[in-house]
Protein backbone atom coordinates (compact mmCIF):
# COMPACT_ATOMS: atom_id res chain seq x y z
CA UNK A 1 0.00 0.00 0.00
CA UNK A 2 1.58 3.87 -0.95
CA UNK A 3 -0.34 6.97 -0.03
CA UNK A 4 0.82 10.13 -2.11
CA UNK A 5 3.99 11.78 -1.28
CA UNK A 6 4.16 14.81 -0.75
CA UNK A 7 6.63 16.94 -2.12
CA UNK A 8 5.34 20.45 -2.42
CA UNK A 9 7.67 22.02 -0.30
CA UNK A 10 10.52 21.36 -3.23
CA UNK A 11 8.45 23.80 -5.60
CA UNK A 12 10.36 26.42 -5.04
CA UNK A 13 13.83 24.69 -6.49
CA UNK A 14 12.12 23.09 -9.08
CA UNK A 15 10.70 26.41 -10.43
CA UNK A 16 14.19 27.82 -10.29
CA UNK A 17 15.75 24.81 -12.10
CA UNK A 18 13.08 24.75 -14.89
CA UNK A 19 13.97 28.54 -15.60
CA UNK A 20 17.33 28.22 -15.28
CA UNK A 21 18.80 29.98 -17.98
CA UNK A 22 21.25 27.02 -19.52
CA UNK A 23 18.23 26.43 -21.36
CA UNK A 24 18.49 29.69 -23.30
CA UNK A 25 21.83 29.74 -23.93
CA UNK A 26 22.15 26.64 -26.29
CA UNK A 27 21.98 28.72 -29.17
CA UNK A 28 24.51 27.43 -31.76
CA UNK A 29 26.06 24.31 -32.17
CA UNK A 30 29.02 24.82 -30.75
CA UNK A 31 27.41 25.95 -27.77
CA UNK A 32 25.48 22.26 -27.99
CA UNK A 33 28.46 20.38 -27.86
CA UNK A 34 29.84 21.91 -24.92
CA UNK A 35 26.47 21.16 -23.22
CA UNK A 36 26.66 17.65 -24.06
CA UNK A 37 30.24 17.02 -22.92
CA UNK A 38 28.78 18.07 -19.38
CA UNK A 39 25.73 16.70 -19.56
CA UNK A 40 26.68 13.43 -20.56
CA UNK A 41 28.04 12.59 -17.25
CA UNK A 42 25.05 13.55 -15.12
CA UNK A 43 24.01 10.61 -17.56
CA UNK A 44 26.16 8.21 -16.70
CA UNK A 45 25.86 8.71 -13.28
CA UNK A 46 22.18 8.08 -12.97
CA UNK A 47 22.26 4.47 -14.11
CA UNK A 48 24.61 3.76 -10.73
CA UNK A 49 21.28 5.72 -8.80
CA UNK A 50 18.83 2.86 -10.28
CA UNK A 51 21.38 -0.06 -10.49
CA UNK A 52 21.75 1.10 -6.35
CA UNK A 53 17.86 0.80 -6.07
CA UNK A 54 17.65 -2.39 -7.94
CA UNK A 55 20.41 -4.24 -6.09
CA UNK A 56 18.67 -3.45 -3.08
CA UNK A 57 15.18 -4.41 -4.09
CA UNK A 58 15.66 -6.53 -7.09
CA UNK A 59 19.39 -8.20 -6.24
CA UNK A 60 21.17 -10.60 -9.21
CA UNK A 61 22.32 -13.76 -7.78
CA UNK A 62 21.56 -17.35 -7.00
CA UNK A 63 20.04 -18.93 -5.14
CA UNK A 64 16.88 -16.74 -5.61
CA UNK A 65 15.08 -15.65 -2.36
CA UNK A 66 11.37 -14.77 -2.68
CA UNK A 67 12.28 -11.44 -0.65
CA UNK A 68 10.74 -8.23 -0.52
CA UNK A 69 8.30 -5.78 -1.85
CA UNK A 70 6.83 -7.17 -5.60
CA UNK A 71 5.77 -4.06 -6.28
CA UNK A 72 9.18 -2.02 -5.74
CA UNK A 73 10.95 -4.63 -7.56
CA UNK A 74 8.58 -4.71 -10.63
CA UNK A 75 8.35 -0.19 -10.36
CA UNK A 76 12.78 -0.66 -10.76
CA UNK A 77 12.88 -3.63 -13.05
CA UNK A 78 10.80 -2.34 -15.68
CA UNK A 79 12.73 1.47 -15.37
CA UNK A 80 16.32 -0.78 -15.51
CA UNK A 81 14.69 -1.99 -18.87
CA UNK A 82 14.29 0.58 -20.91
CA UNK A 83 17.06 2.52 -19.57
CA UNK A 84 19.14 -0.07 -20.28
CA UNK A 85 17.85 -1.24 -23.63
CA UNK A 86 15.09 1.44 -24.92
CA UNK A 87 13.40 1.09 -28.40
CA UNK A 88 16.63 2.96 -30.93
CA UNK A 89 15.48 6.12 -33.01
CA UNK A 90 13.82 4.44 -35.97
CA UNK A 91 16.13 3.35 -39.13
CA UNK A 92 19.05 2.76 -36.72
CA UNK A 93 21.24 -0.34 -37.26
CA UNK A 94 20.32 -1.27 -34.18
CA UNK A 95 17.10 -1.93 -32.35
CA UNK A 96 17.91 -1.19 -28.94
CA UNK A 97 20.05 0.92 -27.02
CA UNK A 98 20.85 2.22 -23.85
CA UNK A 99 19.81 6.16 -23.22
CA UNK A 100 23.86 6.07 -22.21
CA UNK A 101 24.95 5.01 -25.79
CA UNK A 102 22.11 6.99 -27.27
CA UNK A 103 23.13 9.90 -25.53
CA UNK A 104 26.81 8.79 -26.64
CA UNK A 105 25.70 8.42 -30.34
CA UNK A 106 24.15 12.02 -30.45
CA UNK A 107 27.20 13.73 -29.40
CA UNK A 108 29.23 11.72 -32.20
CA UNK A 109 26.23 13.06 -34.46
CA UNK A 110 26.90 16.36 -33.52
CA UNK A 111 30.89 16.52 -33.42
CA UNK A 112 30.71 16.83 -29.77
CA UNK A 113 34.21 15.54 -27.85
CA UNK A 114 33.31 12.32 -26.08
CA UNK A 115 36.44 11.33 -25.33
CA UNK A 116 36.47 12.53 -22.19
CA UNK A 117 33.63 10.46 -20.65
CA UNK A 118 34.87 7.40 -22.51
CA UNK A 119 38.48 8.02 -21.05
CA UNK A 120 36.54 8.48 -17.73
CA UNK A 121 34.40 5.26 -17.62
CA UNK A 122 37.86 3.54 -18.87
CA UNK A 123 39.55 4.78 -15.46
CA UNK A 124 36.47 3.84 -13.72
CA UNK A 125 36.83 0.22 -14.91
CA UNK A 126 40.58 0.19 -14.59
CA UNK A 127 41.02 2.26 -11.15
CA UNK A 128 38.37 3.19 -9.61
CA UNK A 129 35.42 5.65 -9.13
CA UNK A 130 38.07 8.03 -6.76
CA UNK A 131 40.60 8.23 -9.52
CA UNK A 132 38.66 8.34 -12.12
CA UNK A 133 36.61 11.35 -10.23
CA UNK A 134 40.19 13.19 -10.35
CA UNK A 135 40.62 13.32 -13.39
CA UNK A 136 41.60 16.74 -14.96
CA UNK A 137 39.44 16.23 -18.12
CA UNK A 138 36.37 15.80 -16.26
CA UNK A 139 34.65 19.38 -15.98
CA UNK A 140 34.28 20.71 -12.70
CA UNK A 141 30.63 21.35 -12.62
CA UNK A 142 30.18 17.37 -13.74
CA UNK A 143 32.66 16.31 -10.83
CA UNK A 144 30.87 18.20 -8.03
CA UNK A 145 27.64 16.66 -9.60
CA UNK A 146 28.83 13.02 -9.16
CA UNK A 147 30.38 13.51 -6.12
CA UNK A 148 26.62 14.69 -4.83
CA UNK A 149 24.84 11.54 -6.62
CA UNK A 150 27.82 9.33 -5.18
CA UNK A 151 27.24 10.19 -1.72
CA UNK A 152 23.33 9.45 -1.29
CA UNK A 153 24.67 6.08 -2.66
CA UNK A 154 27.40 5.77 -0.13
CA UNK A 155 25.21 6.72 2.21
CA UNK A 156 23.51 3.64 2.15
CA UNK A 157 19.68 4.20 2.94
CA UNK A 158 17.31 3.23 -0.07
CA UNK A 159 14.20 5.88 0.71
CA UNK A 160 17.36 8.98 -0.05
CA UNK A 161 18.42 7.14 -3.04
CA UNK A 162 15.01 6.64 -3.76
CA UNK A 163 13.88 9.92 -3.50
CA UNK A 164 17.31 11.47 -5.02
CA UNK A 165 16.17 9.56 -7.96
CA UNK A 166 12.61 10.40 -8.07
CA UNK A 167 12.50 13.90 -7.13
CA UNK A 168 16.02 14.91 -8.27
CA UNK A 169 15.80 12.63 -11.58
CA UNK A 170 12.62 11.27 -13.14
CA UNK A 171 10.01 14.27 -11.77
CA UNK A 172 11.87 16.88 -12.97
CA UNK A 173 13.79 15.91 -16.34
CA UNK A 174 10.28 15.89 -18.11
CA UNK A 175 10.42 19.94 -17.30
CA UNK A 176 13.83 20.25 -17.95
CA UNK A 177 14.06 18.60 -21.36
CA UNK A 178 10.50 20.09 -22.18
CA UNK A 179 12.49 24.25 -21.43
CA UNK A 180 15.75 23.05 -23.66
CA UNK A 181 13.21 21.99 -26.51
CA UNK A 182 11.78 25.07 -26.71
CA UNK A 183 14.58 27.17 -26.68
CA UNK A 184 17.14 25.30 -28.34
CA UNK A 185 18.26 26.68 -31.64
CA UNK A 186 19.36 23.51 -33.00
CA UNK A 187 16.43 22.20 -35.27
CA UNK A 188 15.55 18.26 -35.19
CA UNK A 189 16.84 17.99 -38.84
CA UNK A 190 20.25 18.60 -37.51
CA UNK A 191 20.37 16.66 -34.35
CA UNK A 192 17.65 13.93 -35.28
CA UNK A 193 19.16 11.45 -32.30
CA UNK A 194 19.87 14.05 -29.79
CA UNK A 195 15.93 15.48 -30.01
CA UNK A 196 15.14 11.55 -30.42
CA UNK A 197 16.94 11.41 -26.77
CA UNK A 198 15.28 14.78 -25.42
CA UNK A 199 11.93 13.73 -26.62
CA UNK A 200 11.62 9.71 -25.71
CA UNK A 201 13.28 10.73 -22.45
CA UNK A 202 10.66 13.35 -21.54
CA UNK A 203 7.84 10.54 -23.14
CA UNK A 204 8.87 7.84 -20.80
CA UNK A 205 9.06 9.64 -18.01
CA UNK A 206 5.75 11.90 -18.21
CA UNK A 207 3.91 8.66 -18.84
CA UNK A 208 5.97 5.89 -16.67
CA UNK A 209 9.01 6.10 -15.42
CA UNK A 210 7.76 9.28 -12.96
CA UNK A 211 4.86 7.87 -11.99
CA UNK A 212 6.67 4.60 -11.25
CA UNK A 213 9.36 6.28 -9.01
CA UNK A 214 7.04 8.49 -7.19
CA UNK A 215 5.02 5.21 -6.38
CA UNK A 216 8.17 3.72 -5.27
CA UNK A 217 9.14 6.73 -3.07
CA UNK A 218 6.08 6.36 -1.45
CA UNK A 219 6.22 2.62 -0.42
CA UNK A 220 9.19 3.16 1.14
CA UNK A 221 8.30 5.94 2.84
CA UNK A 222 4.53 4.81 3.58
CA UNK A 223 3.20 7.14 7.02
CA UNK A 224 6.56 6.86 8.65
CA UNK A 225 7.45 10.53 9.33
CA UNK A 226 11.16 10.47 9.58
CA UNK A 227 11.66 8.47 6.59
CA UNK A 228 10.02 11.42 4.69
CA UNK A 229 11.53 13.93 6.08
CA UNK A 230 14.88 12.15 5.25
CA UNK A 231 13.68 11.57 1.80
CA UNK A 232 12.77 15.09 0.81
CA UNK A 233 16.30 16.78 2.38
CA UNK A 234 18.06 13.81 0.68
CA UNK A 235 15.70 15.06 -2.82
CA UNK A 236 16.37 18.86 -1.80
CA UNK A 237 19.98 18.16 -1.76
CA UNK A 238 19.62 16.50 -5.15
CA UNK A 239 17.66 19.79 -6.63
CA UNK A 240 20.48 21.97 -5.31
CA UNK A 241 23.24 19.82 -7.07
CA UNK A 242 21.09 20.43 -10.41
CA UNK A 243 21.47 23.26 -10.09
CA UNK A 244 24.44 24.26 -9.59
CA UNK A 245 25.85 21.62 -12.27
CA UNK A 246 23.82 23.79 -14.65
CA UNK A 247 24.86 27.57 -13.60
CA UNK A 248 28.99 25.89 -13.96
CA UNK A 249 27.80 24.46 -17.72
CA UNK A 250 25.90 27.55 -18.58
CA UNK A 251 29.20 29.86 -17.48
CA UNK A 252 31.49 27.49 -19.76
CA UNK A 253 28.82 27.94 -22.63
CA UNK A 254 28.87 31.63 -22.13
CA UNK A 255 32.12 31.04 -22.97
CA UNK A 256 31.83 30.11 -26.37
Amino acid sequence: MSSTFDSSSLDPLREKLFKHPVFRSVTTLPRLRVFMEHHVYPVWDFMSLLKNLQNNFAPHGSPWLPDGNADIRRFINEIVTEEESDKALHNSEYQYISHFDMYRKSMKELGADSSGINNFISCVVSNGLSKALEREEVPEPAREFMHSTFEVIEGGQAHCVAAAFALGREDIVPRMFKSLLKDIKIMEAEAPLFHYYLNRHTQLDEESHGPMAMQMLSCLCYENFKLIEEALEAAQKALQARIIFWDGVNDAISEI
